[in-house]
């Protein structure tokens, strides 16, 4: 199947592969949350520099991934109900750079959306990009994975007042097609979390990075953008997340793409 691009990238704008990927120094929170989302726990304060609030109008919309000084991977479903300016806490975003055509709003597929900041922002030890997938592999079933946000902590239930965290495991495309259905799980999509539930993404997620650790750079690589789910941790049915890959063809002009397959 041809690829499905979902946003380009002078490969000039990237960080460099040195600079990316590294967790900030983890400071103590001084906001007690309400709760836990799904199963998961409080994350220390700068632990998830690339983690972006994505806003419309002072309110959390949805989630959003830094990967480059003036660039945010985010959902495209995020931007269906309407227009208008959205906010980063220190920058205005314009509308987000996502090709309709590509993503599909009845099954979800090709659901990322790609933001320019209107002030690139300065690296810092709380503000720095996620490493982006460096070749065509990607880690196997059962590798576990990391996910973040500000999103409910069950479901329909309240936003979080700081940052959650949680570890997933990945599932192989067969059990995700066993557990959700081979009609709804396109090829641009995976599955990661607990058949057993309790612990998953969650409304205002979207958008928000599932980010694995790569075990020589021990840098963390975005793999997957939170994308969908059949309610939030519940037995059976683990959470969807819209795949970030590398196409190679595109590298010889000087430009990066991310590619759902």
């Amino acid at each position: 199947m041809p690829s499905r691009r979902a946003g380009r990238l002078p490969s000039s704008r990237l960080c460099s592969p040195g600079s990316c990927g590294r967790r900030g120094v983890p400071q103590a929170n001084a906001t007690v949350p309400r709760g836990r989302i799904m199963g998961g726990s409080v994350a220390p304060r700068g632990a998830w520099p690339w983690l972006v609030s994505v806003r419309l109008h002072g309110e959390l919309m949805c989630g959003g991934v830094l990967v480059g000084s003036s660039w945010v991977l985010t959902a495209a479903h995020c931007f269906e109900a309407g227009t208008g300016k959205y906010h980063h806490p220190c920058n205005r975003l314009p509308p987000p750079r996502q090709e309709p055509e590509r993503f599909n709003p009845k099954t979800f597929h090709g659901d990322l959306a790609l933001l320019e900041l209107a002030v690139p922002l300065a690296p810092s030890p709380t503000v720095s990009p996620v490493c982006l997938p460096s070749g065509p592999a990607e880690p196997s079933p059962g590798t576990p994975c990391y996910i973040a946000g500000w999103g409910s902590l069950y479901e329909e239930g309240p936003a979080a007042d700081v940052v959650m965290e949680a570890q997933v495991p990945l599932l192989s495309q067969e059990t995700c097609r066993g557990a959700l259905g081979k009609d709804l799980l396109t090829s641009a999509m995976f599955c990661a979390g607990y058949l057993s539930g309790g612990i998953d993404s969650c409304q205002g997620d979207s958008g928000g990075p599932l980010a694995c650790e790569d075990p020589t750079s021990h840098h963390f690589v975005l793999y997957g953008i939170t994308s969908w789910g059949d309610g939030c941790g519940e037995r059976g049915k683990p959470g969807v997340y819209t795949r970030v890959t590398w196409d190679p063809r595109d590298h010889p002009g000087g430009e990066t793409w991310w590619a759902t397959r």
